[in-house]
């Protein structure tokens, strides 16, 4: 009886090698096909398979700072591209093609067209951030790129706000600091009295819940404050402010922003109080400095400099 029992036991350990090893075999065999049928079509489209390998031959020559700046009509372009400046970016793990839409990695000649290159990286933004690029379309910057210069400055693309290698999270102070440079590019002037208001000075400082151009003008969908959908439109700018002042009333909306306060184009009052005060400051700090001009005088009169005990 304990014979049998080993027989059997025995015969069923060889079928289950057998079948062991035929199961492997099979696999083996599988995975020698997916191999050999997978690897001309993924060399067809090397991107499919490592697309960080796209952008890394991308990087073998446009990582080179010798290849310098040149001039496009959209203006000068930077062909030199900080590897770990775009790797640390938000886009930093799409391959360039993601944007670059029509481009390989082997040599290619520069796009003399303009507004081929403002049509694709438009439509590049659009591929991800559909939403966005709807809203931009239908604000003022969006109707400039359609008639294509506003007085003399071209319009506004998404890459002129955000950039282009190096796009930054719009959510971290860094970003926020930025925005009114950022803005100043095309309305020269208006960074520098933005910095000189409570909102300005405090982000400067470091406060990242302050105001900025973006949180009043709107970001993907400025209008002009004529417009009555606008942000700062008279039926709008009390609920824009008390999206960080709850309890604002009318009177809060009468905030002056974007004014120099010494230019006689500044309300008269305004005017009047900043020539006040900077009549104050000379007259406190002359004052000062002839008093000052008086001690050190009588001080060598008295040559209380020196003798101790001031001459007594």
């Amino acid at each position: 009886m304990a014979a049998r029992a080993h027989d059997n036991a025995g015969e069923l350990a060889k079928a289950f090698t057998f079948s062991m090893w035929r199961a492997l075999h099979t696999l083996l065999l599988a995975m020698l096909l997916v191999v050999l049928v997978g690897t001309p079509a993924a060399a067809e489209d090397g991107d499919a398979v490592d697309p960080a390998g796209f952008s890394g031959r991308c990087l073998t020559c446009h990582s080179m700072p010798y290849l310098g700046v040149v001039d496009t009509p959209l203006g000068p372009r930077d062909l030199h591209i900080d590897p770990e400046v775009y790797e640390s970016s938000v886009h930093g793990l799409l391959p360039c093609n993601s944007c670059h839409a029509g481009f390989s990695h082997n040599p290619h000649q520069m796009v003399p067209n303009a507004e081929f290159f403002a049509e694709t990286a438009g439509e590049a933004c659009k591929n991800c951030h559909d939403d966005q690029f709807e809203m931009y379309k239908q604000s003022y910057h969006g109707e400039l790129t359609r008639e294509g210069v506003a007085e003399g400055v071209a319009s506004p693309l998404c890459v002129d706000c955000h950039g282009t290698h190096g796009i930054a999270y719009v959510d971290t102070l860094e970003y926020r600091q930025t925005i009114a440079d950022v803005c100043g590019a095309c309305h020269g002037g208006r960074e520098d009295t933005f910095l000189d208001t409570y909102h300005g000075k405090s982000l400067s400082l470091g406060r990242e819940a302050s105001a900025t151009c973006v949180d009043c003008h709107g970001d993907h969908s400025i209008l002009p404050v004529s417009n009555p959908l606008s942000t700062l439109s008279k039926a709008n700018i009390l609920p824009t402010c008390q999206e960080c002042h709850p309890d604002a009333g009318e009177g809060f909306t009468t905030f002056l922003v974007h004014i120099e306060p010494t230019s006689t184009k500044a309300p008269l009052v305004v005017f009047l109080v900043a020539m006040a005060y900077l009549a104050l400051i000379v007259a406190v700090f002359s004052f000062g400095g002839v008093h000052t001009l008086l001690y050190i005088y009588r001080g060598f009169k008295d040559k209380l400099y020196f003798n101790k005990g001031g001459g007594h």
